[in-house]
């Protein structure tokens, strides 16, 4: 319980330019309060308090205009009202303009909702202070995710650009998590992890997890291995391994030059610049598996699964040709991918295709052998269109006798 309120984050901790009204009849009651105190019953009372100019301080009292964090606990102190009751009686909180603000805030706000903004943010998302920030999701499934997280701030605008996959919502959200963890700059190859961020993640796993998922999600490859590509931020790589391998073991740090375009005559393609790459050890994958799950995106939800399974299998090794067997006993049943056949029978992908088509003893594969071949190909929605191979029995005969054997 302890720890559960050290996550908490209370209105008065947020900061403190932050525009906030409250309900109308709490409202009424402060403003009463106010008066009495003061002894002056007109509408410009405030500013005896706040020390502001008289027109500002009627429209305050009028909620023509919100007041900020910092007037509200002026005023709260002043009338000795508990932070506690002036929390439950918050009504929006916000930025300045008007498409920021988050109706009936669900305060206290729990801090892993605000690292889960902030972790999207860096690797997948956009934040401009005073422009707004939206997510990148190419799922139904990653949209509906991220609008459930959102909802636990409370009313939250959003809106989803269909064609260019991007969720935007509200800039607050984004200023909150900015302020609150001391992320200056969230551009990919800008962005580094400040020491408040890395000493809470260090702190408290449940906040690392979420950053870790977060990761995952939107830069992670999961197939074999888990692995996770960025760009040329050195600094922001290893401000990750610091805090990721305190819970999660993983391989060295590595990098490579990616020679490739993703669109042509564009100054920033992919075509000879530097990516790093961090990899988690085998260890990890069931550690994983028990603290993300379950991921909003199918395919990569499925293969954490296989990972996991993988990794909790009765046996360590089978006996020799046993699985080259249950490979052609699957297919006589159903023609399916490296991946399906990776799954169903616990092993990894790169031995279900060393099995297929052994080089250089190409001969003694099962597609050498001509028992198993390629019978179609399907299309796969994973971020980008790819495709992937699938395989089935070719001689029926000779793949009965091959069990056999």
């Amino acid at each position: 319980m302890e720890e559960e309120n050290e996550l908490l984050v209370h209105y008065w901790q947020l900061p403190e330019e932050l525009f906030v009204s409250l309900k109308d009849e709490f409202h009424n009651r402060l403003c009463n309060k106010v008066q009495a105190f003061t002894g002056h019953y007109y509408k410009n009372c405030f500013y005896k308090v706040l020390n502001c100019p008289k027109w500002h301080a009627q429209r305050l009292f009028t909620k023509f205009n919100r007041m900020t964090i910092r007037e509200l606990e002026i005023l709260r102190e002043f009338t000795n009202i508990s932070r506690e009751e002036i929390e439950i009686n918050i009504d929006s909180l916000g930025n300045h303009e008007d498409g920021t603000i988050i109706i009936n805030p669900k305060l206290p706000f729990h801090l892993k909702n605000i690292f889960y903004v902030a972790s999207h943010l860096m690797f997948d998302g956009s934040f401009r202070n005073k422009k707004g920030g939206y997510f990148y999701a190419h799922t139904i499934d990653l949209v509906e995710y991220h609008k459930n997280r959102l909802n636990y701030f409370g009313e939250v605008p959003i809106n989803f650009i269909t064609n260019e996959n991007q969720l935007y919502f509200s800039h607050t959200i984004g200023y909150i998590a900015s302020k609150i963890l001391e992320i200056q700059d969230f551009r990919s190859l800008k962005v580094f992890l400040s020491e408040k961020f890395k000493n809470l993640t260090k702190q408290h796993k449940i906040l690392l997890d979420e950053f870790v998922k977060a990761m995952i999600i939107d830069e992670g490859a999961i197939d074999d291995k888990i692995r996770i590509e960025l760009g040329d931020n050195e600094r922001l790589i290893r401000d990750i391994y610091e805090v990721v391998s305190r819970y999660y073991p993983l391989n060295p740090l590595s990098s490579r030059i990616r020679d490739r375009y993703f669109l042509e005559n564009r100054d920033w393609d992919y075509k000879n610049k530097k990516s790093w790459k961090i990899e988690f050890k085998a260890i990890s994958f069931t550690l994983l598996y028990k603290s993300i799950s379950p991921l909003p995106i199918g395919y990569k939800q499925r293969s954490l699964d296989g990972l996991n399974d993988r990794a909790n299998r009765k046996w360590f090794k089978r006996r020799n040709g046993e699985t080259k067997r249950l490979i052609v006993k699957s297919l006589l049943n159903e023609s399916k991918s490296v991946l399906d056949l990776s799954y169903e029978l616990y092993v990894q992908m790169s031995i279900i295709r060393a099995h297929l088509k052994t080089k250089p003893n190409i001969n003694s594969s099962l597609i050498g052998l001509g028992i198993i071949g390629k019978v179609d190909e399907i299309v796969l929605l994973r971020g980008c269109y790819s495709k992937t191979d699938i395989y089935g029995i070719i001689d029926k005969k000779k793949a009965e006798d091959y069990i056999k054997s």
